[in-house]
């Protein structure tokens, strides 16, 4: 190939070389950058499969691990997180012998294994056989030059020739490059200029001459790929996002990994074996299926507790009008804040809705972009009235923050004035400044040039918003709508912390738009057409939950109404008490316990808004379980900040469509975040970015540890183990309770194949609770609902 590359086998011509790199493309996730950071499930493409036979794939090809090790699981069983009545029912599903089971959580009979067979780069296999390190040093030669050609998000180096893709651009540069040569790959600049023009030709020829057989070549380019697994998927962005053919630059990619392990197989002595097929290595490591066995277990202990603890409904009460109606965010920051305003007064009810309030937003400002979840289309696009962003000599600072080589040099640049201020900051010596969307004017109204909303496309989306938020009368006299937003400083991945269902944004914008819309005079009327009377003197309030310190500020104020200050007065009361409360909840997790009420608000100031803190808040580790019910059937229950609570009623959704709705797209989100954290904990190696301390940014489109190498994805570290380096995360899968018969919500299921996908195959669990009683059903695949008694810890049952 490398002498000859115009011969190319028949069966290796562009239409299946495109065919192959479009199924090895589907196993990697899209990755977003830093300023739009969201979760995402690592496991995206592997949906449509069984869990334990994606696993496997998934150790085969990355040397990545989907389950926890059996020492976890020990660990847990001896804690008594799961009993034998768990690991009984769990065996039963799987064929196995619960018995002998049992006797490898207690120690008395090693794991069994499986012969793992990784597709190993030739260079790769070399370094095993010889002690060396090619496959680095090819990894990191690659990744410079994505780094180099990557300019979207942000990166302000100069940009290769327009119109080189990166394939075309990295062999352009290596044909002059003497890196390699003199670190002793002689020759490597010839050979890689014979190498063909175009991604495709260069891919189907390397093939074709390393004899890698028809069965191994999807294996081998998903290995290759994995070395480069952080820009692979910032590079399938695009073509997922599109939905398109195309897969532009991460086809690019796999012809640069195979290339290069192509030319030098071709120049190192017994890199390519007489016989492709020993380039594959056996080892052993954990039976996958096992280990979900294992880990069922472990979720039907967790889900008798969980299911234990919900309220059996209570009998319908005498309709009296609630003081306030707080509409939150689904995130599990928000149960404890939920929980803690409702203990203030009974008159107060909560819900649960996805916290950018049914309003998908394309923001054009500084710092705008989509306001919604990356599953949705921005529909409505506005702009400030007033300039809002920021400009002048605050600019210029975040123009070279973003640069890449400012990752090492910053604050040398900037010198002493620079230290200063971050001293300030680390103190909290300096004043708290507001986001500018919590206040910059907004304006619904058309302008003529494309912005803005019109009248009934204004009342259609009210109408939206109240179906699915799950509103219903009687309706208070105030109604807060609140959004959230995280605040950490010196953070790569601070809008990790923002609000996932806002694209990686503070949700205040997205709260204040559908206050406005719903508030809006033109729009009441219009939705009494639709069967929603609202009360004249109803009025909406936008408010933003700060996760990071648990305060809650109320915006626009300058828009309440005559005669609701008193409302909003005591709201502002109930609030402050219920933040206090969260704060001292939640103290002891973050190794703050004992400290008094006031000082605690300010030492978690102090945490959000210091450059050398690591974890200012816990995000959204542990998150265990999505509930979508009514609130009678969790308040008053303390689920510790675990559980993504949606306000659900089966009885005022007759068609389903409300279900259908929660399900494709709050659920799939939620998903998303509950995989990304399973994965960033039991492999952040694979899946997660390491350790904050070693970041450095490359633009904004993600980071790298320490000098180079693979942009990494995931989370960091920090954010799933705790300061002693054990698991603080614990890595359950989303626990799906449903409120709903399990025939309806069986049919929903049915009607949606991505949901499907998720439940029949492992990635999430369905749970259907009735609607009239405690009983409860599991879905299992295969078989189909199976009854589960709620009980107390296994720990009891255990004896």
């Amino acid at each position: 190939m490398l002498e000859s590359p115009a011969i190319v086998e028949e069966e290796l011509s562009a239409g299946p070389v495109a065919d192959l790199a479009a199924r090895v493309a589907r196993r990697i996730p899209p990755l977003w950058d830093l300023d739009d950071y969201v979760a995402v499930n690592p496991f995206l493409g592997f949906s449509a499969r069984p869990i334990d036979e994606a696993a496997r794939e998934i150790g085969d090809g990355l040397g990545a691990r989907v389950f926890p090790g059996v020492d976890y699981y020990r660990e847990r069983w001896r804690r008594g997180a799961f009993g034998p009545l768990d690991l009984a029912a769990a065996a039963s599903r799987h064929g196995r012998d619960a018995a002998a089971l049992e006797e490898i959580l207690d120690g008395r009979r090693d794991e069994p294994r499986r012969p793992e067979r990784p597709a190993l780069g030739f260079a790769e296999r070399y370094d095993r056989a010889h002690g060396s390190d090619w496959d680095d040093r090819l990894i990191r030669s690659a990744a410079r030059w994505c780094a180099v050609y990557a300019t979207e998000g942000g990166s302000y180096w100069r940009r290769p020739p327009a119109g080189a893709g990166l394939y075309a651009s990295w062999r352009e540069a290596e044909r002059v490059d003497r890196s390699l040569e003199i670190a002793g790959l002689q020759g490597w600049r010839d050979r890689v200029g014979r190498l063909p023009d175009r991604p495709e030709e260069a891919i189907a020829a390397a093939l074709t001459w390393l004899d890698v057989p028809a069965e191994g070549r999807e294996p081998y380019l998903y290995h290759l790929l994995g070395g480069l697994y952080g820009w692979a998927s910032y590079l399938r962005r695009r073509s997922w996002r599109e939905g398109g053919a195309d897969l532009g630059g991460l086809l690019d990619l796999m012809a640069v990994r195979i290339a290069g392990d192509a030319v030098f197989a071709a120049i190192m002595p017994g890199a390519r074996p007489p016989d492709a097929a020993a380039a594959t290595a056996t080892i052993a490591t954990a039976d996958e299926s096992v280990s979900l066995v294992f880990q069922e277990a472990w979720e039907d202990g967790f889900d008798r507790a969980l299911l234990g603890r919900l309220a059996t409904p209570p009998e319908p009460a005498i309709a009296s009008r609630p003081a306030v109606q707080a509409v939150f965010c689904i995130d599990v920051r928000s149960e404890p804040l939920r929980r803690r305003l409702e203990a203030q007064a009974g008159e107060i009810v909560t819900l649960g809705f996805a916290g950018f309030f049914g309003v998908a937003l394309e923001w054009q400002a500084g710092g705008g972009g989509a306001r919604c979840p990356v599953l949705l289309k921005p529909s409505v696009r506005l702009r400030p009235t007033a300039p809002a962003g920021v400009g002048g000599v605050r600019g210029v600072l975040k123009q070279v923050q973003a640069a890449p080589a400012a990752a090492f040099s910053f604050v040398e640049l900037l010198g002493l004035a620079y230290g200063v201020g971050l001293a300030r900051d680390a103190l909290a010596a300096t004043p708290r400044v507001a986001p500018a969307e919590n206040a910059v004017a907004i304006e619904l109204t058309p302008d003529g040039r494309g912005r803005g909303v019109s009248t009934s496309d204004r009342i259609d989306l009210a109408a939206g918003i109240l179906k699915n938020m799950g509103l219903r009368p009687p309706f208070a006299r105030l109604a807060l709508l609140c959004g959230h937003a995280g605040r950490s400083a010196n953070n790569p991945h601070a809008a990790g912390l923002d609000c996932g269902a806002c694209g990686g944004h503070g949700g205040a914008l997205n709260a204040r738009v559908a206050a406005a819309v719903l508030n809006d005079p033109e729009v009441r009327v219009g939705l009494r057409g639709r069967g929603w009377d609202l009360p004249a003197d109803m009025h909406f309030l936008p408010g933003v939950h700060d996760t990071s310190v648990d305060e809650v500020a109320l915006l626009d104020l300058d828009e309440v109404p005559p005669g609701h200050e008193a409302d909003v007065e005591r709201l502002g009361r109930w609030l402050e008490q219920a933040g206090a409360e969260v704060r001292a909840e939640r103290a002891a997790k973050l190794g703050l316990a004992g400290r008094p009420a006031r000082a605690l608000g300010r030492r978690l100031d102090r945490r959000a808004r210091d450059w050398s803190e690591v974890r200012p808040e816990w995000g959204l580790a542990r998150n265990a379980a999505f509930i979508a019910a009514r609130r009678v059937r969790t308040r008053g229950v303390d689920l510790d900040g675990r559980a993504f609570l949606h306000e659900y009623d089966s009885a005022a959704d007759p068609d389903g469509s409300v279900l259908a709705l929660i399900l494709a797209a709050p659920m799939v989100v939620a998903s998303w975040i509950n995989l990304q954290y399973l994965a960033s904990t039991v492999d952040n190696d694979a899946f997660g970015c390491g350790s904050k301390t070693l970041h450095n940014r490359v633009g904004s489109l993600g980071v790298v540890l320490g000098n180079g190498g693979d942009l990494r994805t995931g989370l960091p570290a920090q954010s799933v183990h705790g300061a002693d380096g054990g698991w603080y995360h614990e890595p359950l899968r989303l626990q799906v309770i449903v409120e709903a018969p399990p025939d309806k919500v069986r049919a929903v299921m049915s009607a949606q194949p991505g949901v499907g996908d998720l439940v029949e195959n492992g990635w999430v669990r369905l749970l259907a609770l009735d609607p009239a009683g405690p009983e409860a059903s599991l879905w299992v695949p295969g078989r189909g609902w199976v009854r589960v008694a709620a009980s107390g810890p296994a720990a009891d049952r255990r004896g």
